[in-house]
């Protein structure tokens, strides 16, 4: 093999690695997406009386069509519940989630409020009497 063959070896390995690292990431991009309360029309957030502990139903209404909700997550840090809604291109997953399907979350009661995506938008506080 000549220098020159090497050369070009190496050139389009290094072309393809650099293709396969892109096309990782842009499919990472599409594929994992938070919902931000930006991108919403509507959250309504109902107490469902009589559970203990409190039971939230949290309805979401968007004109998105073009993503689906692969998961939903959530996270408790110091009286504080985040709830995030990931998203991935339609087609790519099968939906845990339907666009206007409520999504019931279970607050225990040390939480006093719940936010909403990565940002944190605050969409239910405990009513403390």
């Amino acid at each position: 093999m000549t220098k020159r063959s090497r050369l070009l070896l190496c050139v389009l390995f290094g072309f393809l690695a650099a293709i396969g690292i892109a096309a990782y990431y842009a499919y990472a991009a599409f594929y994992n997406q938070i919902l931000e309360e930006s991108a919403i029309t509507r959250v309504r957030v109902e107490e469902l009386n009589g559970t203990h502990p409190l039971q939230l139903r949290i309805t979401i209404e968007s004109l998105n069509s073009a993503q689906d909700i692969r998961a939903v997550t959530t996270k408790t840090q110091m009286g504080s519940v985040s709830v995030q809604y990931h998203l991935a291109l339609a087609g790519l997953v099968k939906p845990q989630l339907g666009w206007h399907e409520p999504y019931l979350l279970t607050v225990p009661d040390s939480v006093n409020e719940v936010s909403f995506g990565r940002n944190s938008q605050v969409i239910w506080r405990r009513d403390i009497r």
